[in-house]
């Protein structure tokens, strides 16, 4: 079955316009539901534990399994993302709302590496007044709309930004067949796919550039799959002289790029404190606009990397990274590197 062919189900083919805000993909955490696990993470949390540490055991869902049961459904089967909301950051510590993510990622899939330092439980803080040169999650410039190795990925507000700081999703899938009935010749040039710099992160044997082609479009046992990083592929074409990207190319990235920012097509929210979403990353792209940091409100959010299992069936040359999903741990080294798209 060649991608022109492939049916997407209609679950997978939402548009942000049809949604009207987030009500539709809002899960609400009543906090009746939450008592027998936030009083674990109350308890690990005054002992010093590690989230990474725990187990399902250790984090006990209580009447909040059946609906987070619902939830892996939706992100990994259905519409590919959710909004949960109800998180008690009001009156709970860091350390505790750790604990509460983590345990309902446990549930989602495993937390894989997120960077060179090996965090499975990221931290999304700008750090460019110490880096100017921190990868995207470590700084506030403007993100475009992209996935992340893994099957799905999950942010978790503790605290919102000043000023911007705007999530924006759109489905991956919709993306791919707008493309595919307006201009199947680009979503040709699309799936062929393009060379990904690594921004530094790649093992001192790994290359700094993919030695192949990472589609945007991809079909497995009758599954379309996204996969989409723009910066890592203007950079490659920057850094290695023997990769020329062709007027047919740009045109199918600019159409991308239009396509994946339409208006009709965009979900736009901010996340406000307590509120986490989820997201498949091969169904699914995500963005962010640039943000400032007032005193005091410094934006903060805790980020999972999670490898369904079992994992989605995809081709092997959407991996970016040698051992994926996640980025092999380097320790002692940083997530930077310096490039046209540093924070400014």
């Amino acid at each position: 079955m060649g991608l022109l062919d492939v049916d997407v189900p209609a679950e997978n083919l939402w548009r942000g316009a049809d949604l009207d805000g987030t009500n539709p993909i809002a899960v609400d955490l009543p906090p009746a539901y939450l008592t027998d696990l936030e009083a674990a993470a109350v308890d690990l949390a005054s002992r010093g534990v590690d989230p990474v540490e725990t187990s399902a055991a250790d984090l006990p869902l209580g009447a909040l399994a059946p609906l987070v049961d619902d939830l892996r459904q939706e992100v990994l089967h259905g519409r590919g993302i959710a909004l949960l909301r109800g998180f008690p950051v009001d009156h709970r510590n860091v350390e505790e709302i750790a604990l509460m993510f983590w345990a309902i990622g446990l549930r989602l899939g495993r937390a894989v590496s997120q960077s060179v330092m090996g965090e499975r439980l990221g931290h999304v803080i700008d750090v460019t007044d110490v880096d100017p040169h921190a990868r995207a999650y470590r700084n506030r410039s403007e993100l475009a709309p992209h996935s992340d190795p893994g099957d799905l990925v999950s942010f978790l507000c503790i605290r919102a930004a000043a000023e911007g700081g705007v999530s924006r999703f759109v489905s991956s899938l919709t993306v791919f067949d707008e493309i595919r009935r307006s201009r199947p010749d680009l979503l040709e040039v699309l799936a062929r796919g393009f060379h990904y710099h690594r921004f530094g992160e790649h093992g001192p044997d790994d290359d700094p550039v993919t030695p192949h082609r990472i589609p945007v479009f991809s079909e497995r046992e009758g599954l379309v799959s996204g996969r989409y990083v723009p910066e890592y592929v203007q950079i490659a074409a920057d850094a290695d002289p023997s990769i020329q990207l062709s007027d047919l190319d740009l045109e199918a990235l600019e159409l991308l790029h239009a396509t994946t920012n339409r208006r009709d097509l965009v979900l736009d929210f901010t996340l406000a404190a307590g509120e986490a979403v989820v997201a498949n990353n091969f169904t699914v792209f995500h963005a962010r606009t640039g943000f400032v940091n007032g005193p005091g409100q410094r934006r903060h959010l805790l980020r999972l990397w999670l490898a369904a299992e079992p994992p989605r069936p995809v081709v092997p040359d959407t991996k970016h990274y040698p051992g994926e999903p996640g980025i092999p741990p380097q320790p002692g080294r940083k997530p930077s590197f310096a490039s046209r798209f540093d924070s400014r």
